[in-house]
């Protein structure tokens, strides 16, 4: 399939002013007012440089969508740094002195003395975890520089905007959807006949002891009373042929009469593998044991009956393909979604049930 799933790669470097937000993620965000910047540059005595006001101007703040960079102490690019911590700049009213941080914190008064003699003169941007921030350092007079720090050391600094855009990409796990976003030419060379019962399963899986093993109803039915559901009948004979495993029909098309063209076929079997029953659990299950992130426990606290959406396969967490028992209920026939998560929950694909799903479902490869 021309690609592993472990391969991250750069889809994009060194943005301008004008191609540094990430749009798609900051629908319905507002821009900063006249008033905001004023704001904030009497709260912390500031005065904001050309380059922010061209930014804030378009968004108070967001998500960006190049936020990392090569590392400095290796050249694989899963080992990459992030110059915005979180992809996201804070609005202008939650900006904060370090000074600021270091009273609300109760630090001793030389906790950042490292990082400037006046830490009321470094101003956090954007906040992440491990307290990686990114500061504006205004100590000396002039434009800032943009500074990287743990709070600790100087991880980065720039003297301005132009080398920071510089260093900035965008690099995420290979996923072929994706790479047919940045890639309009490819094609996929696909088979047309889709799967049967005899042909969907072509391994066991990685995680198979002892090769592929077929399920039997007693499994069946105590994984559909653990799960508080009940399975579609075409997926209970496949797993009555297999108790999970890979397969090479991965792709769906995106359109009643699709081109060959990649950007009108989607993958949504990630992995290529599929669980088996002890390995089922609703989305719910799935982001309760990462309760410590919040991006995984936001799918409790923002997405409304992920209890009833119901993990076939997934790659971490980034894709997903699920059945979908929110419209129809836990004993009804359910809808087939794919999703990707990158800090939102986004729909790729949906079928009307699975034998929609498994109609659609072709083997297919790059070209």
């Amino acid at each position: 399939m021309g690609g592993s799933v472990l391969d991250w790669r750069v889809y994009g470097c060194a943005p301008s002013l004008d191609t540094f937000w990430d749009e798609p993620r900051n629908l319905g965000r507002g821009a900063a007012g006249d008033a905001d910047i004023a704001a904030v540059q009497a709260r912390l005595g500031i005065e904001l440089p050309a380059w922010l006001r061209s930014l804030y101007a378009r968004y108070d703040g967001g998500a960006v969508r190049m936020a990392r960079a090569r590392s400095l102490h290796s050249d694989d690019w899963i080992d990459a740094d992030w110059l915005v911590p979180r992809a996201r700049l804070l609005p202008l009213a939650e900006w904060f002195s370090l000074a600021e941080l270091r009273r609300r914190e109760d630090y001793r008064d030389d906790a950042f003395a490292a990082l400037a003699a006046d830490d009321s003169r470094l101003i956090a941007i954007a906040l992440g975890e491990d307290n990686g921030t990114l500061c504006l350092d205004y100590s000396a007079p002039g434009a800032p520089r943009i500074v990287l720090t743990d709070q600790r050391q100087r991880l980065r600094d720039y003297p301005g905007h132009i080398e920071f855009l510089a260093d900035l990409v965008e690099i995420q796990y290979w996923n072929p959807a994706l790479q047919a976003r940045h890639d309009p030419h490819a094609t996929l060379r696909c088979d047309p006949q889709p799967p049967s019962l005899d042909t969907f399963w072509s391994g066991p899986g990685y995680w198979a002891q002892g090769g592929a093993t077929p399920a039997d109803e007693p499994a069946l039915a105590a994984a559909e009373a653990r799960l508080g559901l009940r399975l579609p009948a075409l997926l209970r004979a496949l797993y009555l042929r297999q108790d999970g495993g890979s397969t090479e029909f991965a792709w769906v098309p995106l359109r009643r009469q699709p081109s060959w063209h990649l950007y009108d076929w989607e993958s949504v079997v990630p992995g290529e593998a599929v669980f088996a029953l002890a390995g089922l659990q609703t989305l719910a299950d799935w982001a309760a044991a990462f309760q410590g992130s919040d991006a995984l426990y936001g799918f409790v606290r923002n997405y409304a009956g992920c209890e009833r959406l119901l993990i076939l396969a997934t790659h971490n967490i980034e894709w997903l393909l699920c059945l979908d028992y929110r419209e129809r209920g836990p004993q009804e026939e359910p809808e087939v979604v794919a999703f990707e998560f990158f800090g939102e929950l986004v729909e790729l694909y949906r079928a009307r049930d699975f034998h929609r799903f498994f109609a659609d479902l072709r083997r297919g490869e790059i070209v």
